[in-house]
């Protein structure tokens, strides 16, 4: 029997405060992401991820999301 999948709350943002559960892996890589992007991005590297988005989207599964006020 495999060992379930870890779940963590990622900031999608601080004011107004809005927190996605995501699975621990794609916690790590929005966290490397925004290291890595923070002095430039291509509009390349946003159309890679609006296509990974659209060829993986009817997959996804909803984990939950919280806003705060």
């Amino acid at each position: 029997m495999a060992k379930p999948r870890v779940l963590q709350r990622h900031h999608i943002s601080y004011d107004p405060e809005i927190i996605a559960t995501i699975y621990k892996g794609e916690h790590e890589i929005l966290t490397k992401i925004n290291m890595y992007t923070k002095k430039s991005l291509s509009r390349g590297f946003i159309r890679c991820l609006k296509t990974f988005i659209a060829i993986h989207e009817d997959r996804a599964t909803e984990l939950g999301l919280e806003v705060t006020k």
